[in-house]
């Protein structure tokens, strides 16, 4: 798969929402890389001359002075940081595409101690506008958001769970820890005959038998929209398959209904309480995430509908479905609302599939589209 088909998404997203954006690449591509940005739809001449785009290799990057100092390497994007922040950038995004690291050759172990776990990044007065101050916790828009890419194509599984060793002093199982961004980029979109172009900005009912490993299914999805650099959010409960499934995932930010809070409470850096039948404080969790993302495309996934429907009246559930497919009408905003339609009546169940032109059902014969707008 071609990753600048990636790349070029990322990259185009920021620019078009007000980012400063840059792109170190390795030395080699230096021919290919403007030709294929343009062949994606960026201008490249425009935002380079604008200052919004930066592109070097990584010669330019690392080797600045003729040879390698990685010291001033953290330095010069610690101040771009500084620039971007200042210039009145929305966010500084970025791109290290590190190749196979064979650039770095024998300097491998100076660019993890004196660049990659360098104390200097996480200096409080260099990056504290990639802090939440957020009362909910994970309610917030870092302004600092990076890609570092390895080309892991010819390494063996081993060599892989060394290198995140390396990385993250981990030792991690590589499928876990790692996320393929080009092999997952639609994966759950490829299920429903859907590029992720053609994914974004639905609003899609999802039914499922409760005896299916249906939290599979919204994995696929949190999958793609973590390697297309889009947050989710996921609308569960504490015991949920889903929630037991995904928890340890840090980049998904879950808000768990409770019967036992009557107010939202942040749990962890990922995890809020909100009250079980309390429809307006859900509804207005999603509009601070909304509001906080307004220019970014942003995915939802909602496993409430069963809870609310047994725990509160019809008519609040079918309101608060109105007002959140309301809320949920941008084109950037994508949403999978799960139903367990056998624990409902027919009739119930109809007047919830109304809401929906996008329909999908999961059973033991796996995904299959019911209808798709």
């Amino acid at each position: 798969m071609d990753k600048m088909k990636f790349f070029s998404a990322f990259i185009r997203t920021g620019l078009e929402n007000g980012d400063a954006v840059f792109y170190t690449y390795p030395d080699e591509e230096s021919e290919t890389v403007r030709a294929k940005l343009r062949e994606y739809g960026i201008n490249v001449e425009k935002y380079e001359k604008n200052g919004a785009l930066s592109l070097e290799t990584l010669t330019e990057c690392f080797m600045s002075n003729g040879k390698f100092d990685f010291i001033k390497s953290v330095h010069d994007s610690l101040n771009w940081w500084t620039w971007a922040k200042r210039k009145g950038y929305k966010h500084a995004r970025g791109i290290e595409d590190l190749g196979d690291l064979s650039f770095f050759g024998e300097q491998w172990s100076r660019y993890v101690v004196e660049y990659w776990q360098n104390p200097e990044w996480d200096d409080l007065e260099a990056s504290e506008w990639v802090r939440s101050e957020e009362s909910l916790g994970v309610v917030y828009d870092p302004f600092l958001k990076e890609i570092t890419a390895i080309n892991v194509e010819h390494m063996s599984e081993a060599q892989i769970a060394e290198l995140f060793r390396t990385l993250t002093g981990k030792g991690v199982t590589p499928g876990y820890a790692w996320i393929n961004l080009i092999e997952n980029m639609e994966l759950f979109s490829r299920a429903i005959g859907f590029t992720h172009r053609q994914l974004v900005g639905r609003k899609i009912l999802l039914e499922f038998n409760p005896t299916s490993d249906y939290e599979k299914i919204v994995d696929r999805l949190a999958k793609e929209a973590m390697a297309n650099v889009e947050p989710i959010f996921i609308f569960t409960y504490n015991t949920s398959p889903i929630h037991q499934y995904l928890a340890e995932q840090p980049i998904i930010r879950f808000f768990l209904t409770s019967l036992s809070t009557s107010i939202p409470k942040s749990t962890s850096k990922n995890t809020v309480l909100l009250p079980a039948k309390n429809t307006p404080l859900i509804l207005d969790a999603i509009s601070r995430i909304l509001e906080t993302y307004e220019s970014t495309n942003v995915c939802f996934v909602f496993d409430i509908l069963s809870e609310l429907l047994m725990t509160t009246t019809l008519e609040s559930t079918f309101t608060f479905m109105h007002h959140a497919l309301d809320m949920l009408s941008s084109e950037k905003t994508t949403s999978l609302f799960l139903l367990n339609a056998s624990a409902h009546d027919d009739k119930v169940v109809s007047r919830l599939r109304s809401f929906f032109s996008d329909q999908l059902i999961y059973d033991s014969n796996g995904l299959k589209v019911v209808k798709i707008s």
